[in-house]
């Protein structure tokens, strides 16, 4: 896409389909400065810290801050699905979803014991009676981890102009909290029905089975619940007509709202013509403003990704020659090893994760686990691309004082004023050559 926040996969394209059918009118014909003042604070923090998320975000509250002086005060669930939306949301989420895949590669191998069969855990590949399964992205479920999300916010405002009613924070705050319950525990049970049944990726079971348990676990709950919810809340709509029926609720939704009738809302009882004039002005200006920021700060960060240098770790192959690459990436290489250092702007920046980056090299992960080498762990795996050799993989986070894999230990450091940390990524054909590699590197 033409800025880096705006994602062009089909969950994002339907998230934004979703934002909209997700708005309510809760209060018509108030106004209010409240997204204005979210936009200017996004503005203001995109400035200090340079994350295309802020951009994104001041982008979708001065939307919303015209829709609410458009038509009157909105729902809370058209932000949530914002934010879901987020670049950085995707990929924590694919960051985090690695390590709880490992976690639930074991919890299966236990429960899959605990029946009395012969099971066994090693990183995410489950060695189950005589055979090998490989728990990869697509068992772990995390496109349906968002769409779950999606149908959750979604329903927020769909039972909220059913009802003419709404939850407290607290309870929303509940509700998100109970999704990410359920789809841990309908990730694990998943994955266990897949390999008792040695049902592997490609099989239309497995797509089978996602569904259904994500049907059943997840759509289900998350239906009945919302749907208690909402009846037995005492907290009404405060909009005047906000205990009307399903119909009526339906014609206050926003995109209604905007078809039926393009006039903006008067600044208050009585207003003239002039402030209602000067209050779109304002709209329009700030409207203007933001996009312009977003466009020009996203980039100005894209040619200047990083200000932190590439750390240069100890212990690089004998002969290597050195590269430098875009974004600051390091490229150390010889005819047996290749070594990849990529800088991380800060704390709050997402790292060039060798999950990701060997996509686009056409190559998958296979078998990956934590290995410990000397006294440090370090993520290790296997790439495996069509017609080519098995390569051997590993990485850490590195500022030449501390060697980790917890994302949040290495964040807690940096935003502490720690030297910066780089993502080091070794890879070699052979297993033996990546090992005696990795105790060069790996020895503080």
């Amino acid at each position: 896409m033409w800025v880096g926040y705006l994602r062009s996969d089909p969950t994002f394209i339907a998230g934004l389909a979703v934002l909209l059918l997700s708005i309510v009118v809760r209060q018509p014909g108030v106004g209010s400065w409240r997204f204005a003042l979210m936009a200017a604070i996004c503005i203001g923090l995109g400035l200090i810290i340079p994350a295309r998320t802020f951009h994104f975000m001041a982008l979708v509250f001065s939307a919303f801050f015209v829709v609410e002086n458009w038509r009157g005060k909105i729902n809370e669930a058209p932000v949530l699905i914002a934010l879901l939306l987020t670049a950085v949301v995707k990929t924590m989420s694919i960051v985090l979803g690695f390590s709880i895949r490992l976690e639930l590669s074991k919890n299966a191998a236990a429960a899959l014991r605990i029946l009395g069969l012969e099971a066994a855990a090693e990183g995410n590949i489950i060695h189950f009676e005589g055979k090998e399964f490989s728990v990869d992205p697509a068992c772990m479920g995390l496109q349906m981890v968002e769409v779950s999300f999606l149908f959750c916010f979604f329903l927020l405002g769909l039972f909220e102009r059913r009802t003419g009613r709404y939850l407290s924070l607290p309870a929303l705050v509940a509700v998100a909290l109970s999704v990410s319950i359920l789809n841990l525990i309908f990730n694990q049970l998943r994955i266990i029905f897949l390999v008792f049944f040695n049902i592997v990726p490609g099989n239309p079971m497995h797509d089978i089975a996602g569904l259904v348990g994500l049907a059943l676990y997840v759509f289900v709950p998350v239906w009945f619940g919302l749907r208690w919810m909402y009846q037995r809340n005492p907290t009404p709509d405060p909009s005047p007509e906000g205990r009307g029926d399903v119909e009526s609720a339906v014609e206050r939704s926003a995109v209604f709202d905007a078809i039926r009738s393009t006039s903006p809302l008067p600044s208050g009882e009585g207003a003239g013509v002039g402030s209602t004039h000067a209050k779109l002005a304002t709209q329009i200006l700030l409207t203007l403003f933001v996009f312009w920021f977003a466009i020009t700060e996203t980039s100005q960060n894209e040619s200047h990704v990083t200000n932190e240098k590439a750390l240069v770790p100890s212990g690089l192959p004998a002969g290597c020659t050195t590269q430098m690459l875009v974004d600051g990436v390091t490229k150390y290489s010889n005819d047996s090893l290749l070594v990849y250092v990529k800088p991380i702007r800060g704390w709050y920046s997402t790292e060039h994760t060798p999950l990701i980056c060997w996509q686009g090299s056409g190559y998958e992960f296979g078998k990956v686990w934590e290995q410990k080498t000397c006294k440090s762990v370090c993520y290790a795996g296997t790439l495996e691309k069509k017609g080519d050799s098995v390569l051997y993989t590993a990485w850490w986070f590195d500022n030449g004082h501390e060697q980790t894999i917890d994302q949040a230990h290495w964040r807690w450091l940096d935003a502490g004023g720690a030297p910066g940390f780089s993502l080091v990524n070794v890879t070699a054909r052979d297993k033996s050559v990546l090992e005696n590699q990795l105790k060069r590197m790996l020895k503080h």
